[in-house]
């Protein structure tokens, strides 16, 4: 690439705040320490700190079958969770597209649903839990309220409504009055589901990044000087990082914040969601195409197009020759060398900004700073499936959380994370 190409490229980074400057580590990690503080402290802040009452340790007894719900934006899935040596064993799974995606539907259609597909292993398990994506405000019983839906769920009835109530109604219609029930945040069940997996380490600290963002951690609920009187006890804590706001917005967010479900909110889910990257592809190289950095065809190809999927930007990435639409727009030696590396710096941005999340609650926590006991993290969610984002993760956990911050952590991916954790957290808060 020659010399005025690349100042032409970097020029277009800076003005899409994708350059190195804009994604400095060490500044957004501190921007999310500071909000996480300021709703401690009770503040108003883009990131709520949100205290579940669950504790975070307890014991596995033996073949004692949980029952599992977990509902999110597109479907609900159920299983059963049954645990020996400490070991989980996943069974009879089962699915059903969620409630309120592709129509309107009250709340209780989303926890009948959870509740049909339960029903067949209540003859066994007299622990259920329900894992859900969603903020919630939980109260000192344990129920919880949930405090929105995404915008691509359309659910009424929900607002200031406890979610175990309404189960537990569900659940004495059917027969079963006296089961133990318990909600919990994904990166909550994600967390507790490392501990399961990797037993021993001195600390544990959860995450999701796929479709949502959000993390999770354990910490005494005395730390939390907003809620008057509430427990000191160590409890399961939920950050809400979706709706993150100080991040760098450039020219190619705008437009796809303008037409979103929610303009000028959620700005973090937008920018690492992979629901969102490969549109923010899309509009960056329309971007390119209007500096003239692309070849007539090319940029007409490009015009052409509505929306792009994450898939179709890795599939690239993985073979720029024959990688499926963008190569073929790319036929051009110039397009695909411009093609790859604005692809390259799209990926980096939300791994970026994944690595200040994740480096902001190690060091609001304290944890990991000596490398012989090392803070245990579950991560799980579509984007770790990934292996370019997977992999830059690990490298900048290495390079800057490790190396420039001194916090020590080892990625824990598994499958059936968010189950597991569930039902650990049914059988810890019995």
């Amino acid at each position: 690439m020659d010399t005025t190409t690349r100042a032409q490229l970097e020029g277009l980074l800076a003005s899409c705040c994708l350059s190195e400057a804009d994604m400095d580590l060490r500044t957004l990690t501190q921007l999310f320490m500071t909000q996480m503080r300021i709703a401690l402290y009770g503040g108003k802040s883009s990131i709520p700190m949100l205290p579940t009452f669950l504790k975070p340790f307890g014991h596995l007894p033996d073949d004692l079958p949980v029952a599992v719900a977990e509902i999110d934006d597109r479907e609900v899935r159920v299983c059963l969770v049954t645990f020996r040596d400490g070991k989980a064993a996943v069974t009879e799974q089962d699915s059903f597209p969620v409630p309120g995606r592709e129509y309107p539907a009250p709340l209780e259609d989303l926890l009948f649903a959870a509740a049909e597909l339960l029903e067949p292993m209540l003859d066994r398990a007299r622990d259920a839990a329900l894992c859900l994506p969603f903020p919630m405000d939980y109260d000192s019983k344990g129920d919880a309220c949930i405090r929105r839906f995404p915008g691509t769920m359309a659910v009424s009835d929900y607002e200031g409504r406890p979610i175990l109530a309404i189960l537990r109604e569900e659940f004495a219609e059917r027969g079963y009055p006296d089961l133990n029930l318990v909600v919990i945040p994904q990166p909550n069940a994600v967390q507790l589901a490392a501990a399961v997996e990797n037993p021993g380490q001195s600390r544990y600290q959860g995450f999701t990044w796929g479709t949502n963002i959000d993390g999770g951690f354990a910490a005494p609920g005395s730390m939390i000087v907003r809620w008057l009187a509430i427990p000191s006890h160590l409890m399961l804590m939920d950050c809400g990082f979706s709706s993150f706001e100080q991040i760098p917005f450039g020219m190619a967010d705008l437009p796809k914040d303008r037409d979103c479900y929610a303009p000028g909110l959620d700005l973090l889910l937008k920018a690492v969601s992979t629901d969102y990257i490969g549109d923010t592809y899309r509009l960056v190289m329309l971007k390119a195409a209007e500096r003239k950095l692309l070849t007539f065809g090319c940029s007409r190809d490009f015009l052409s197009l509505t929306t792009m999927d994450l898939a179709t930007v890795i599939e690239f990435m993985n073979d720029p020759l024959e990688g499926g639409t963008i190569a073929h727009f790319c036929r051009e030696p110039q397009d695909r060398e411009i093609g790859l590396f604005l692809a390259n710096a799209v990926l980096d941005r939300p791994v970026r900004l994944v690595c200040a999340m994740l480096s902001a609650m190690a060091s609001f926590a304290g944890i990991g700073r000596d490398p012989e006991a090392p803070v245990c993290l579950g991560g799980f969610g579509e984007a770790l499936e990934i292996p370019v984002l997977k992999e830059r993760l690990e490298v900048l956990l290495q390079t800057f959380t490790r190396d420039v911050l001194g916090h020590h952590i080892n990625l824990c991916t598994a499958k059936d994370m968010p189950a597991v954790g569930s039902a650990a957290a049914a059988l810890y808060n019995r």
